[in-house]
């Protein structure tokens, strides 16, 4: 069970279908898509059940469902991504039960770590670096989770390690998300300790990394050549830092959210499926727009109790919160939550942890009950 475990879990996390799919073309991609289904159906079968995940199940009934009512595609088509999302929703929960934050930890960093790998191996005139993951954006959140994940480790080796590897692949990505979205986690992880501080010192010698990265094969992007224009006190192009600004993105789907807000444009409008072109690049705003109000107000609610629940928890898991923010800001930037399987694992990770932490603290009320009913 264990090999079957890692193997799927890889499938999952490190992306292996899509850059199949990117490198090997649709035949080993699908085949590979196929193979990560079936092994998570198996793995399912062979696991003790326990309660499925109701939050995700019922949003995405709906979702599929209210969507489904006006999409302009293939029947099969649709028909396919509902069945084997579902298929994953609830053999993955399964799988997220029986996965620790050390495992959790080891796969992203396996991940992470094909970003510099291609920095140096394969650098190209794009300048931005992703490895598995294809999109530098989707990196970046592999990296922050993964970077998240650091602080609920034990050993503090493995933490520094973690923390400096998962940040030099961020920084290849040169996602403005994953850069905010650092800072934010390491001003609140100051809360956990003062001694966090020593974070920030680390990323000077991360920043000193990739100069050494660039004088070595040469990053060709325009972001980090502004960031090199600071260090060397020269003029900066503010156009060029503001560029590609997502609420411009956004703001070209308003109307369309406006015509139908009740039951949405339908599957695929917002997400660039079956030849709607641009993709709105954010998940709250896809939900709205392909399926209408009522699975958009219980996404939310979902985002918000993993918002709340994690900061409940923080002094016993300081790790949650930290991965929920990277979860949620991701989110404002991607609308792939329901068919990049990595991100709603990530989510499913955050839920049953908090389910865990409760019943931590269920038992200690139940234990000091009894020692005072006994005293």
């Amino acid at each position: 069970m264990k090999i079957l475990k890692y193997i799927t879990f890889g499938l999952v996390i490190l992306n292996i279908p899509s850059i199949a799919l990117s490198a090997f073309g649709g035949g080993i991609g699908s085949l590979l898509s196929y193979v990560t289904i079936l092994f998570l159906a198996i793995y399912y079968f062979l696991e003790k059940k326990t309660r499925p995940n109701w939050w995700l199940i019922i949003i995405s009934i709906l979702f599929f469902m209210i969507g489904g009512l006006q999409f302009i595609g293939l029947t099969s088509g649709f028909i396919y991504d509902t069945i084997k999302y579902f298929i994953y929703l609830i053999s993955a929960y399964e799988l997220v039960k029986n996965t620790s934050i050390a495992e959790f930890n080891i796969f992203l960093l396996l991940g992470a770590l094909t970003i510099p790998l291609e920095a140096l191996l394969f650098t190209s005139e794009y300048g931005r670096y992703a490895g598995f993951y294809i999109n530098a954006n989707v990196a970046g959140f592999i990296c922050i989770t993964g970077y998240a994940t650091t602080y609920g480790l034990k050993n503090i080796t493995a933490k520094l390690i973690g923390q400096f590897l998962f940040t030099l692949a961020g920084l290849l990505t040169f996602s403005r998300t994953f850069i905010v979205i650092w800072l934010l986690i390491n001003v609140i992880s100051l809360k956990i300790s003062i001694k966090n501080i020593r974070i920030f010192g680390l990323g000077f010698l991360i920043i000193g990394t990739l100069f050494f990265i660039d004088e070595v094969v040469g990053l060709n992007n325009p972001r980090f050549d502004q960031l090199k224009a600071i260090v060397n006190n020269e003029g900066v192009d503010t156009e060029e830092i503001n560029e590609d600004s997502r609420a411009d993105t956004w703001a070209m789907f308003y109307d369309k959210i406006l015509d139908s807000p009740i039951i949405g444009n339908g599957y695929g409008s917002f997400s660039g499926k079956e030849g709607h072109g641009l993709g709105v690049h954010n998940s709250y705003l896809m939900v709205l727009g392909e399926a209408g109000i009522l699975p958009f107000i219980l996404f939310v609610s979902y985002i918000g109790y993993l918002f709340v629940m994690s900061i409940f928890y923080f002094n016993k898991k300081p790790n949650l919160i930290m991965q929920t923010i990277a979860l949620s800001l991701f989110l404002l930037a991607n609308h792939n939550f329901f068919t990049f399987y990595y991100v709603s694992f990530a989510a499913m990770w955050i839920q049953y942890q908090i389910e865990l932490a409760k019943n931590d603290n269920d038992v200690y009320e139940a234990e000091e009950e009894d020692s005072l009913a006994t005293a």
